[in-house]
């Protein structure tokens, strides 16, 4: 949830305001990621690239800790005329263009898993039964907790990609360099899914295959 929908949601909740009115909602493709203030986020652009509106596509939300609601219509983008890149995530918006960043998630259903991070080269992440393999591309994060390493090279910023792995540990390098630590740290990790869309390649989420949640 971006900090627009939950501000909104509190200040509802606390019965200060209303809920903003949706008359749209609008799937993006992102090519980078950035924070939940909605800044920092590279969209898709050029090659026949438009947000798909997604009003109607949507189940009725269900569930409990947490609750989650998924698209129960299959929602397809429109024909690239030229290459759109490396697609890593996805965002819901309030507009055609612009607008307010609603929701956005990284692709893939991937858990977020805890993680430690030892001083090393390269520094060591630990995280149980993590089921990463080579090549992976994963992302770390404390923004549910923990505390970042130091570094003495590169950083954990980003998509990082799984150097070596093992059953409970694995490191990682940040656009082919390897990450190495100065003093530990911890915080979560997650795989991420990411997807070459290519000229003529239509980019298409199955019924059921976004997935929202809140608890």
């Amino acid at each position: 949830m971006s900090d627009y929908s939950a501000q909104a949601l509190l200040a509802w909740l606390a019965g200060k305001t209303a809920m903003p009115t949706l008359p749209t909602v609008y799937l993006a493709l992102f090519t980078a990621v950035g924070v939940d203030a909605g800044t920092g986020f590279t969209e898709v652009t050029g090659g026949a690239y438009a947000r798909v509106a997604t009003t109607g596509d949507w189940a009725a939300a269900s569930g409990s800790a947490p609750s989650t609601i998924a698209n129960n219509a299959t929602v397809t983008f429109a024909t690239p005329t030229a290459n759109w890149g490396t697609v890593i995530g996805f965002g819901l918006y309030d507009a055609a263009t612009a607008g307010n960043l609603l929701a956005w998630d990284y692709l893939g259903n991937y858990p977020w898993m805890p993680a430690t991070v030892s001083s090393a080269s390269p520094g060591s992440l630990t995280a149980h039964a993590h089921g990463y393999s080579v090549a992976d591309n994963v992302v770390f994060s404390t923004e549910f907790g923990g505390t970042a390493p130091t570094f003495s090279l590169s950083n954990f910023t980003g998509l990082l990609a799984v150097a070596h792995a093992a059953t409970d540990t694995f490191d990682v390098t940040n656009a082919a360099t390897a990450v190495n630590t100065s003093a530990t740290g911890n915080g979560m990790v997650r795989k991420v899914a990411s997807q070459v869309i290519s000229t003529n390649v239509v980019a298409s989420f199955a019924s059921g295959a976004l997935t929202l949640s809140a608890a």
